[in-house]
C-alpha cells in the first residue's frame, strides 16, 4: 500500500475512534477517500441491556445485563454505479437468558454483505448477497432508530423454517423508485429452505438435496409526501420529515404462504414536536413446505397463523423526550394451537440524549397468553428492558 494511503487511512482510523469516544462530533462522516471514484465509509452500533423477564413459574425475574447488539459496518462506494455494504454483528453477548447459562463467546457475524448496481440510476437497481427479504414494514426499519425499542415480536415467524438469518436471505433482487421516488418496489429470488437428500430404491444411493425451488418475494410502498429511499426504513424521524406511507408484501417457496400489508405515518405538528404511528398485519401459511412427521403423522412447522402490530409516539422536541405505546397479537387458525396465542401490551418513552447517536430508551411490556399453562403460578407475566444505545455512521 502507498505511504500516503496508508497516512490517509491512518488519520481516517482516529477521526472514526474520536467520533465515537465523542457523540458531538457525529455530525461529520467518517469517510476514507482513496481516489475521486472510490471511498470507504465506517459506522458502529452499540446497544446495551439491562432486562428483567418474569418466570410463570415462580413468579420472580430472570435479571440480565448485556449487550445486545454491537455492529460494525463499511459502505464502498466505487464509482457512481457500484456499492458494496457488509456488516457485522455479535448479538446477546453475555446474556444468560432464562438458563442462568451466561453467553459469553458468540463470534461475529455476518449480518448484511451485499452489492447494489445501479442499472438505470435510482430506477432499477440490481442487489446480490445476503441483504433482508422484501417483507412488513416492521422488519426493514433500521434497529438504530426504532420507534418502541424493537420491533414487534411475531413479524418474522417465518424465518427460522426459511433458513433465513434475523430476515436476511441469500439471493438476488431487484429494487427501485418511481413516479418522482414516491413508489418503491422491492422483489428477489432467495434460497430460502433447502430440502435434504431422499432415499432412492436400491442398489442407487440418495438423491441430492437442495434440488426444491428457490424462495421469492416482493414488496411495493407509496409515498404520499417525503420519499424515503435506502435499505432500511427509519422507526421515527422526530418532526424532520413528513411520512405517510402504505405498504404490502409477499413471500412464497412451494405451497407456503407469507403477506401482509402495513402503514406508517411520521408528522411534524406542534413547533418541532412529531406523531409516529405504524401498523402492521401479517398473514402465515407453512402449507407443506415446512413440516415433520411425528408418530407418523405430518406436523407443520408454521401453522397458519396471524399476527398484528401497532405502536404509536409523541415526541417533545424541547426536552428530547418520546414515549410510545405499543400492542401486539398472535392468533391460529387451529383451535387446538390456542394455548400458543398472546397478546402484548407495553409503553415506554426514549431520551435522545444526542439524537440516534445517543439515546436511553425504556421499555416495558405485559404478556398475556390466552391460556394459563398447566405447570405455571400465574398467566400473564411482565418485561421490562432498559437500553442505552451508541451510535454512528
Amino acid at each position: 500500500m502507498h505511504k500516503s494511503v496508508r497516512s490517509s487511512l491512518g488519520k481516517q482510523l482516529w477521526v472514526f475512534l474520536a467520533v465515537l469516544a465523542c457523540p458531538a462530533a457525529a455530525r461529520s462522516q467518517v469517510i476514507a477517500k482513496v481516489n475521486d471514484d472510490i471511498n470507504f465509509r465506517f459506522g458502529a452500533q452499540l446497544q446495551t441491556w439491562a432486562e428483567w423477564t418474569q418466570d410463570p413459574n415462580s413468579e420472580g425475574y430472570s435479571q440480565n445485563l448485556y449487550i445486545r447488539r454491537i455492529r460494525f459496518a463499511t459502505l464502498a462506494t466505487i464509482g457512481p454505479k457500484l456499492t458494496i455494504f457488509y456488516q457485522t454483528d455479535n448479538p446477546n453477548v453475555g446474556n444468560s437468558g432464562v438458563t442462568g447459562a451466561k453467553n459469553i463467546n458468540t463470534g461475529f457475524l455476518t449480518q448484511d454483505a451485499f452489492a447494489e448496481w445501479k442499472l438505470f440510476g435510482d430506477k432499477l437497481m440490481l442487489d446480490g448477497g445476503l441483504f433482508y427479504v422484501p417483507q412488513s414494514r416492521n422488519v426493514l426499519t433500521s434497529t438504530t432508530g426504532v420507534l418502541s425499542l424493537v420491533g414487534g415480536n411475531f413479524v418474522q415467524q417465518q424465518n427460522a423454517v426459511t433458513g433465513s438469518s434475523t430476515g436476511r436471505d441469500w439471493g438476488f433482487g431487484l429494487k427501485g423508485y418511481l413516479i418522482d421516488d414516491h413508489l418503491e418496489y422491492r422483489a428477489g429470488v432467495f434460497s430460502g429452505q433447502r430440502q435434504g437428500t431422499t432415499p432412492e430404491e436400491p442398489p442407487l444411493g440418495p438423491a441430492a438435496g437442495s434440488r426444491n425451488s428457490y424462495r421469492a418475494a416482493g414488496r411495493l410502498q407509496y409515498e404520499f409526501f417525503d420519499t424515503e429511499k435506502g435499505y432500511t426504513y427509519v422507526g421515527t424521524n422526530r418532526g424532520t420529515r413528513k411520512i405517510f406511507a402504505i405498504g404490502g408484501w409477499g413471500d412464497f417457496q412451494g405451497d407456503y404462504r407469507a403477506y401482509g400489508a402495513d402503514v406508517a405515518t411520521d408528522f411534524p405538528v406542534v413547533k418541532s414536536d412529531a406523531v409516529t404511528f405504524e401498523a402492521d398485519y401479517i398473514w402465515y401459511d407453512g402449507g407443506t413446505q415446512f413440516q415433520q412427521i411425528v408418530n407418523g403423522i405430518p406436523v407443520s412447522l408454521l401453522p397458519r397463523q396471524s399476527t398484528f402490530f401497532t405502536a404509536a409516539g409523541y415526541y417533545f422536541d424541547a426536552i428530547k423526550f418520546q414515549p410510545f405505546l405499543r400492542y401486539e397479537r398472535l392468533d391460529f387458525r387451529d383451535d387446538a394451537l390456542a394455548s400458543r396465542e398472546q397478546q402484548r401490551y407495553g409503553g415506554g418513552f426514549n431520551w435522545y440524549i444526542f439524537g440516534q447517536n445517543l439515546k436511553i430508551s425504556v421499555a416495558y411490556e405485559r404478556i398475556v397468553p390466552k391460556i394459563k399453562p398447566t405447570t405455571a403460578l400465574i398467566k400473564d407475566t411482565n418485561h421490562l428492558v432498559v437500553q442505552l444505545q451508541a451510535y454512528y455512521f
